[in-house]
């Protein structure tokens, strides 16, 4: 078996989770044995959670780094990211290419499950990648927590046991969610080069 972006991201998460007061977060299980982390609907969240958020994104195969920078006169706080693997980290996981629609919630869906569910599959022809895992972690950029039936259709399209599945949440206004939206710098780069030609392997 080959890298597996959804086990090497579990860590994180499970750090996250170990680390949810200082993060500003809220961890919940469900009846099922999902685990939904709200990173920004409900509580405050801050700069370190979306710093997770954006190297869960990333598989585990990148690393996001906080800094400032003064533009003009204007110091503005920065993230950069890193990653030895473009085409999985970027391309394979980070990518929101997962569009998730039921009734009345929406959500953009990336991260290391979009792996699993090939979602889109022409991206992972393109990348030649697919992962194999017993575990799915899913980055949801929402407005609200995803209800019981989402949870349940995301565990089913990456194939894994509700217990297994791991849902991080953050809208894109939040704190959090805005810092891992500033991390997709180098993922928007890379898949604008695929549209033209690009190699990305």
């Amino acid at each position: 078996m080959g890298l597996s972006v959804n086990r090497l991201a579990l860590p994180l998460v499970e750090e996250m989770i170990r680390r949810r007061e200082e993060l500003r977060i809220r961890v919940e299980r469900t009846r099922e044995g999902a685990t939904v982390i709200d990173a920004g609907v409900n509580v405050q969240g801050g700069y370190f959670a979306g710093r997770f958020l954006t190297e869960i994104c990333l598989g585990g195969l990148g690393q996001a780094n906080l800094d400032s920078a003064d533009y003009g006169g204007f110091v503005l706080p920065t993230i950069s990211v890193f990653t030895d693997l473009p085409g999985i980290s970027l391309l394979g996981s980070q990518f929101a290419g997962w569009r998730i629609s039921l009734d009345r919630y929406f959500a953009m869906g990336s991260g290391p499950g979009r792996a699993l569910a090939l979602k889109p599959k022409e991206l992972y022809a393109k990348i030649d990648y697919r992962d194999e895992s017993d575990v799915a972690v899913v980055v949801l950029e929402a407005e609200e927590k995803p209800p019981p039936e989402a949870l349940e259709f995301i565990a089913k399209e990456c194939g894994v046991a509700p217990k297994g599945l791991y849902v991080l949440v953050a809208p894109t206004s939040s704190l959090a969610g805005s810092v891992q939206i500033s991390g997709r710098i180098a993922e928007m780069g890379l898949h604008k080069l695929t549209e033209v030609g690009f190699d990305p392997k």
